[in-house]
This record gives structure tokens, sequence and C-alpha cells, in this order.
């Protein structure tokens, strides 16, 4: 095991102590709404009033809200490459367990 793996697994251990078992798998959908958020602005797919976030992952499926259908439409074509893309961000981050394979993209009203 590295070291960032052990850095991992001590994380959730600690978590686990202090806040109870569901705190891991809460830890892991932040790093994923982390990195989505991050990959989105690095590829300026969130512009102006265009906005997207992960609502919650099931079975290594990130299910996204765009706020437009156009935007929805554009994730969905590229929806590959931003799995690869967010994966590599969380590569090494602690706590970040949560492997995508795929992305389930819907339309509907996101909050800030």
């Amino acid at each position: 095991m590295s070291g960032r793996e052990e850095a991992g697994v001590a994380v959730q251990r600690a978590l686990a102590a202090c806040m109870g078992p569901a705190a891991a798998e809460q830890l892991a959908v932040a790093q994923v709404r982390l990195a989505w958020a991050e990959t989105m602005a690095e590829t300026r797919l969130e512009r102006g009033p265009l906005s997207s976030r992960v609502r919650r992952v099931t079975g290594g499926t990130a299910h996204v809200e765009a706020s437009d259908p156009m935007l929805a439409q554009e994730l969905g074509l590229r929806a590959d490459a931003l799995v690869w893309a967010v994966n590599q961000r969380m590569r090494g981050r602690p706590g970040a367990t949560i492997v995508l394979i795929g992305l389930a993209v819907s339309v509907g009203r996101v909050e800030a």
C-alpha cells in the first residue's frame, strides 16, 4: 500500500470514529463534487448562467444536474472525457474512494 493509500485509509478510520460510518462516504462524494467543479472550471463549461453540479453518485455513476438543456447535451457528448478528467483529479486525494464509470445528466434548476 502506498503512502497516499495509507493516508486515505487513516482519514476514513478517523472520520468513522468521530462522525460515524457514513462520514467516509460523504467525504468520497464531496471529493467527486470538488473534482467536478474543478473540471468544469478548467474546461470552461460553466460560464455566465450555465452551471452544473453532481447531485449524487450511485454505482459509479455521477448524476449531474445541468441548468440548461444545451449544457446538458454538451456534457452528455463529453461524458467519457469528463469522467476520465474527474477520476484523474481525484487520484491520490485522501478520502477519494469513488471511481466514476459513467455520467447521467439531467436538466434542472441548479442552485448556488
